[in-house]
């Protein structure tokens, strides 16, 4: 709708609910729910493009869902990683971009099968739901244009409006093979590692891959084509284990009548928060020592199984614990191996408001930027704070690179901005409800700590 003034109207953003209950009312045809966002969002915005990329079960890469403007045929068929092109940043950083040129962008990235050589402008926003990315809901233009802050504050109303939608169709419609669907959802959740059938329904995949992979399930998944996964389920008669194990973790992720339900429920409202340096939840997660981290990890576990509610918060170690070997003479020498991020079960842990959630501590040099990572651990999140950001001093970048690396200033930095990062974080209260927006909204109990300082101190170190 354009104003008398010649402006797009930002009154024509709102979409009421009849055309939201037009959305959905093709309720058992995804596809078609989805076609109808797009058609929508594309005339309210008067763009020439509208699309919607779905987040796949790896969650590292994004499938063309739907689309107005592009070509029908690349539906289901045009993938790509996070790390490539406009819309893979937007769900990577999770975080709107706007281009008004977009072949000048460092991260444009030409998809000839899409047909979009002939659109310049880009807009793509993250399409979350009940604080998961679902995916990217992008528009664009033939003609140059410059987003301006309103229109994309409105697309990203927009896209909160639709998100339920596109989540819906992402679970039901099939553009991956239920099957890989399933072992993605089972390889996203730690429960995997303490549920002998799981593991042993992983092993059975590739036996000497899996012992290669030090029982990695999103390395070993990461390595099999879709073809390739569904001919060897069904060679070894795999299929109706996966179904079993997909089901027994949604009854467990469901369950109400538990242990925590019946005896812990007066934490429902202030869940604990479990602080420790270190996490030992398997060894493909290498965040860990020794003792501490084994006992820690035993904890999140059994208040799992318990459904007792609890947050776990501990750092992200971009390095790991060292790895020790004996050289030729006989002597000790540790190696640090970079982690990938892409192949550990977590993701960005998101806010209230749809962002990424970050935390920042004021130090005598400075200030401590970190952001989080959730990961899930059963019924329980872990969430794991990460200094290896942009605006970090090269010092503060490598704060949380090695787990009990450099000498007592980096220790004690590192325990500043565990002990005091997350738990003055604004909003964090809220973001817990959503990061477990299957049950009750959340705020956050220290458990075996001392009073935090007041959020207003300075902290010199």
């Amino acid at each position: 709708m354009i104003n008398e003034a010649g402006e797009l109207s930002t009154d024509s953003y709102v979409l009421t609910l009849d055309e939201l209950s037009t959305l959905t009312r093709e309720g058992d045809k995804p596809a078609e729910s989805l076609m109808n966002v797009v058609a929508l969002i594309a005339r309210r915005f008067h763009t020439d493009v509208c699309s919607a990329y779905l987040l796949e079960p790896d969650r590292a890469n994004l499938v063309l869902a739907a689309t107005l403007g592009l070509r029908r045929e690349a539906i289901g068929t045009l993938r790509m990683a996070l790390h490539e092109g406009l819309a893979g940043m937007v769900a990577e950083q999770v975080r709107p971009v706007a281009v008004e040129e977009v072949r000048k962008h460092p991260r444009f990235k030409f998809f000839g099968e899409a047909g979009e050589e002939g659109y310049h402008s880009f807009l793509g926003v993250p399409l979350i739901d009940c604080g998961v990315l679902q995916g990217v809901l992008v528009v664009q233009t033939v003609e140059p244009r410059s987003f301006s802050d309103e229109e994309v504050r409105m697309l990203c109303d927009a896209a909160a409006q639709v998100a339920p939608v596109v989540s819906e169709a992402r679970t039901l419609d099939r553009f991956i093979a239920p099957a890989q669907e399933r072992l993605w959802a089972l390889a996203r959740n730690l429960w995997w590692c303490w549920d002998a059938d799981t593991n042993s329904l992983f092993r059975d995949l590739d036996p000497v891959r899996w012992r290669e992979l030090k029982s990695n399930p999103i390395s070993l998944l990461s390595e099999i084509p879709l073809e390739a996964l569904e001919q060897r389920a069904a060679e070894r008669n795999l299929h109706s284990r996966i179904n079993y194990a997909y089901r027994r973790l949604q009854e467990y992720l469901k369950a109400d009548r538990t242990w925590g339900a019946t005896h812990a429920g007066v934490l429902r409202p202030r869940p604990v928060a479990y602080f420790s340096a270190e996490f030992g939840l398997h060894q493909s997660v290498p965040i860990y020592s020794g003792g501490l981290g084994v006992l820690s990890g035993d904890h999140i576990k059994s208040a799992s199984d318990l459904d007792i509610p609890l947050i776990g918060i501990g750092l992200f170690y971009g390095q790991g614990y060292f790895r020790q070997r004996l050289d030729g003479n006989g002597w000790q020498q540790e190696d640090y191996i970079q982690v990938n991020v892409a192949e550990l079960p977590m993701e960005p842990a998101i806010g209230p408001k749809g962002e990424p959630v970050t935390v920042q501590i004021e130090t005598r040099r400075g200030t401590i930027f970190a952001k989080v990572w959730r990961m899930k651990v059963g019924r329980c999140d872990l969430l794991l704070l990460d200094s290896n950001v942009d605006g970090n001093a090269g010092e503060d970048r490598e704060l949380t690179s090695r787990l009990y690396g450099g000498d007592g200033r980096v220790r004690i930095r590192q325990e500043l901005l565990l002990g005091v990062g997350l738990s003055c974080a604004a909003g964090l209260g809220d973001y817990a409800g959503r990061a477990a927006h299957e049950r009750r909204p959340q705020r956050l109990r220290r458990a075996g700590s001392h009073p935090l300082p007041h959020g207003g101190r300075r902290h010199q170190f």
